[in-house]
């Protein structure tokens, strides 16, 4: 029985490991900027777009799985180790842990490959930097989840770039950013009229998964400290790292109206005010307990109504022209 636990994992502990429940929340971002790309270039292509998102849920669930595992080896606090991390719990032996993480690594890698195939070799630079950041967060002797970084990471990585990436496989034949060779010299177009409203829309996306990373380093702060993470609530306090959290739901909702005043966004996008008593509700909430297991999610439900909104009053707009 115990040879058994080493070398096979059941699906329902496979779906624990790599945190499954947190896919839909990374998937809307990049959602959000196809839908953004068919309301601004009215350009779809469905190769590209399917072969990134597949890239892109084999990503998310590499990440939650590495973290994991990174965790469990650097961890300092033997009763984490033994009694919360999930290897530990799931009888889940590390080797095992590696295979799978490397085998969703292997898979962004093949696709992601496919995604520069079918696109343009400019977004190349851009998925590397993503991939990078995906790996060294938690490995390596100066990993990014070590340092003041990963509010800033995460709302760049899964935030920005996916609604980026969502965009560029679906109008990067619009040569807003685009890279060739001639000989042996590599030239790159930049059109940023075009890439700075696309970078103003994508601060939104920033600002909401900065948030769930900035929650769960709040909520994670004294099991942090005592493995060695020093995280951006450690350097700045709770008290700071609060009114941060609160800020930058303001400058998303910032964002939102210089969209509409400068005619990036459709007006129906105005129609995201809808949701603001929930976003409020569920900010008022963690502002007033910070529990890992109570109030986190809180910032992951805000997360996916306002990207949600976000996506579905581009596609009013784009319905109603």
């Amino acid at each position: 029985m115990s040879f058994r636990i080493e070398v096979t994992i059941t699906f329902k502990t496979f779906l624990n490991f790599t945190r499954i429940q947190t896919l839909p929340a990374a998937l809307l971002s990049p959602i959000a900027g196809v839908i953004f790309a068919l309301y601004t270039f009215g350009s779809f292509h469905f190769l590209p777009t399917l072969l990134f998102f597949i890239g892109l849920i084999a990503i998310n669930l590499f990440v939650s799985a590495w973290n994991n595992l990174m965790d469990y080896k650097k961890a300092l606090d033997p009763d984490y180790k033994t009694h919360e991390n999930i290897l530990s719990t799931r009888n889940i032996a590390p080797s095992l842990a590696l295979k799978i993480c490397l085998a969703l690594l292997a898979i962004d890698l093949i696709v992601g490959i496919g995604v520069v195939l079918t696109t343009n070799i400019a977004i190349l630079p851009i998925g590397a930097l993503c991939f990078i950041i995906a790996i060294f967060y938690t490995f390596g002797p100066f990993a990014f989840s070590r340092f003041p970084l990963g509010e800033v990471l995460a709302g760049f990585a899964e935030g920005l770039c996916g609604f980026f990436f969502g965009i560029y496989v679906n109008a990067f034949d619009a040569n807003f950013f685009t890279a060739s060779f001639h000989q042996w010299l590599l030239t790159f177009n930049i059109d940023f009229a075009t890439l700075i409203p696309i970078g103003l829309v994508g601060m939104m996306c920033f600002c909401m998964n900065f948030n769930v990373m900035l929650a769960d380093n709040i909520c994670d702060l004294a099991q942090d400290e005592k493995n060695g993470r020093l995280t951006l609530p450690h350097f700045i306090g709770i008290h700071h790292a609060l009114r941060l959290f609160v800020s930058m739901y303001g400058l998303a909702c910032f964002v939102v109206l210089v969209g509409v005043i400068t005619g990036v966004l459709p007006k129906t996008t105005l129609l995201m005010s809808l949701v603001s008593p929930l976003i409020i509700r569920n900010v008022n909430k963690f502002l007033k307990k910070q529990d890992k297991r109570e109030t986190f999610i809180l910032s992951v439900n805000n997360l996916m109504i306002y990207n949600g909104a976000l996506a579905i009053t581009i596609a009013l707009g784009l319905i109603w022209g």
